[in-house]
């Protein structure tokens, strides 16, 4: 999951997203939606997560942007996934 995250974080710096665009994800179930209403698109209420791609990117040692690998692990690494 955190490469699908880099992935689409990647896309957003390659311009396929808007700026408002967020990522939300379902505790539960792991279900990752992209747009700028997430939340009521995955229809999870409290059990979602929800992160704006603009805070998962940050400046690289070459001046450019790029995901921030740091923040995507965590976020890919808090998942609580329930039966």
């Amino acid at each position: 999951m955190e490469q699908r995250i880099y992935d689409i974080v990647q896309d957003y710096l390659n311009g396929n997203y808007d700026k408002t665009d967020v990522l939300a994800i379902g505790r539960r179930c792991g279900k990752i939606t992209l747009n700028a209403d997430a939340k009521e698109a995955i229809g999870a209420g409290n059990t979602t997560e929800i992160h704006t791609l603009k805070d998962m990117v940050r400046i690289g040692d070459d001046g450019e942007q790029e995901p921030d690998i740091d923040k995507i692990s965590d976020i890919a690494n808090s998942w609580l996934f329930l039966d």
